[in-house]
């Protein structure tokens, strides 16, 4: 979200208020009501869960969990009820599913990989 006082970005805080750091201006949280018809929440789940039945119902690190977790908890489409509103899916579980990705790209599908870091996901 923009400041509509210097246009820099604003932080979410906690699904409360919206802070710019720049100037100081704090303005309400208002959370988005439109979103997937509960059609759509059904087509994305039933998708989801096949996709993630057919990847043997793995799932993505600790590590990789609560750095998804922190994107979605600071997101603008997050809903006081824990859905996002951009796709109707329960980001707690959602983010926990290796083979799903955020729909507006802030965290992608999860593959393994065998670095340095032996298999947590980070480069």
């Amino acid at each position: 979200m923009k400041c509509e006082n210097c246009n820099s970005d604003m932080q979410g805080i906690q699904n409360t208020v919206w802070h710019c750091d720049k100037c100081g201006m704090i303005i309400p949280y208002i959370a988005d009501t439109k979103g997937p018809s509960i059609l759509k929440k059904a087509a994305n789940f039933t998708k989801a869960v096949t996709k993630h039945a057919a990847n043997g119902f793995k799932n993505v690190p600790e590590i990789v969990y609560n750095d998804r977790m922190d994107k979605c908890n600071n997101c603008d489409k997050l809903r006081d009820n824990g859905q996002c509103s951009e796709c109707g899916c329960v980001v707690k579980i959602k983010a926990a599913w290796a083979r799903e990705k955020c729909p507006i790209d802030k965290w992608s599908e999860y593959k393994a990989t065998r670095g340095k870091c032996r298999g947590c996901g980070r480069k």
